[in-house]
């Protein structure tokens, strides 16, 4: 049986890689978009970056952007109180946190915050979690440090969320189709080799049998380690599957979420024709 702490230890990870992977590939435009007037951000001023902000927050709140949200997660898991409310003390290394100027900026600063974190939710012992946190913690001084643990969680959950369907909404608003612009010559194989898994996984499955004519790969993978046909297999295309199986996919190879095979993705997914159809091979 685990333990509380290797718990909270978990959590932390899981909500952290998805933050993570949300944020991949972020762009200084749409790090500091700012989709109409009255959002909060981050400003220049004579001595840096800072964050917009009141004691008081205007009713309704202001939509914060990208810049704005990953700043208040920064400062979040790297400020002062994560260890001291504990009963620790910050590590000189860990610093203070900073207001990112850029794209590039912010993803380096939330992993340094992250690292932060982990470093002194990891360090703490069980009697750090059961007993109450004291004055430091003004009118929470009752209140035990897993409870604490447990509220910095739900920050880093709650704002990853919020960072993840802003991302969406910064998509929608500027919508692309690179298997539009494969079919018209203008991706090519070597500039986006996972473009056929991308396909599969965004479900344009009319597309994909035009991307495999076109040179891509039948068992690249998707950024979260997937290929066409593991999603195929899946979500039951047992045409789309078959396609691929002919084409030469390969059916043996497992994704880094589930370690599953495509038989194994058929079979989670209880598509019953194509565990059928794959186990006659």
């Amino acid at each position: 049986m685990t333990t509380l702490s290797q718990d909270l230890l978990d959590l932390s990870d899981f909500a952290w890689q998805r933050l993570r992977d949300r944020v991949e590939g972020l762009t200084d435009d749409e790090y500091l978009w700012e989709p109409f007037e009255g959002c909060w951000s981050i400003r220049k001023t004579e001595t840096g970056y800072v964050a917009d902000g009141s004691p008081f927050a205007p009713e309704p709140a202001p939509f914060t952007t990208l810049a704005w949200r990953i700043t208040h997660i920064v400062d979040i898991l790297q400020e002062d109180r994560t260890a001291t409310w504990f009963g620790h003390q910050p590590l000189a290394e860990d610093g203070q946190p900073p207001v990112p100027a850029s794209a590039a900026d912010a993803l380096a600063a939330l992993d340094h915050a992250y690292a932060v974190w982990r470093g002194r939710l990891a360090a703490l012992s069980p009697e750090d979690l059961a007993r109450p946190m004291g004055e430091v913690a003004g009118p929470y001084a009752e209140h035990a440090g897993s409870s604490f643990a447990l509220h910095i969680l739900d920050e880093l959950i709650h704002h990853g969320a919020e960072v993840g369907t802003v991302r969406d909404f910064y998509r929608g608003v500027r919508a692309e189709d690179p298997f539009a612009d494969a079919l018209a010559g203008e991706v090519t194989p070597a500039e986006r080799p996972a473009l056929l898994a991308e396909a599969a996984a965004a479900r344009r499955w009319e597309v994909v049998p035009q991307l495999a004519g076109l040179g891509f790969g039948i068992s690249e993978r998707t950024k979260s380690g997937a290929t066409a046909a593991h999603v195929a297999a899946g979500t039951g295309e047992l045409d789309s599957l078959r396609f691929l199986v002919e084409h030469g996919a390969d059916l043996t190879l497992t994704d880094p979420r589930f370690g599953a095979d495509v038989l194994g993705w058929a079979n989670w997914g209880q598509q019953a024709d194509v565990v059928a159809y794959l186990e006659s091979l």
